[in-house]
């Protein structure tokens, strides 16, 4: 009789262990690959025009922008953020779109130690299954269409 009492304990034990989560299964993001597209009417790969780029970096927060992208389409935002200008081996802007709701255009220049500069580059929404890339191809960049999560894991 003495062993009844620890016995239930153990048994009330056992079922809490049992049927207690460790961890919420909501908690796994899984890629959302049903997203609508935003940049369906842009093509999938075209050339920038890296000194026009360039000339936004220097400009000031709350600035308009409105960016050539193809001979008809245009990217039209607003300057959020720039990179802090003491820096100058890296200058870094990123810019939220008017016209295309969601997207955020990131656009870096980066310094090599021999003088010459490298730039890095995207157009993404999270609310959207397509996005952009800034490549390197031969002596030219081009923006580069891709799908959101080949870009990164949420």
């Amino acid at each position: 009789m003495k062993n009844l009492p620890t016995g239930i304990l153990c048994i009330v034990f056992s079922f809490l262990c049992f049927f207690a989560s460790a961890q919420k299964e909501d908690l796994i993001n899984e890629p959302d690959y049903n997203k609508p597209k935003l940049f369906a009417d842009l093509p999938q790969k075209f050339d920038v025009n890296i000194p026009a780029l360039e000339t936004l970096l220097d400009l000031p927060e709350g600035q308009p922008v409105n960016i050539p992208l193809t001979q008809n389409k245009r990217y039209q935002g607003v300057v959020v953020s720039k990179s802090n200008p003491a820096d100058p081996s890296v200058k870094s802007i990123v810019i939220n779109s008017t016209n295309k709701q969601g997207a955020t255009f990131t656009f870096t220049r980066i310094r090599n130690e021999d003088g010459s500069f490298e730039y890095i580059g995207r157009i993404i929404s999270y609310k959207n299954s397509d996005a952009f890339e800034l490549v390197k191809e031969g002596a030219s960049y081009r923006l580069v269409k891709r799908h959101l999560y080949d870009l990164f894991n949420e």
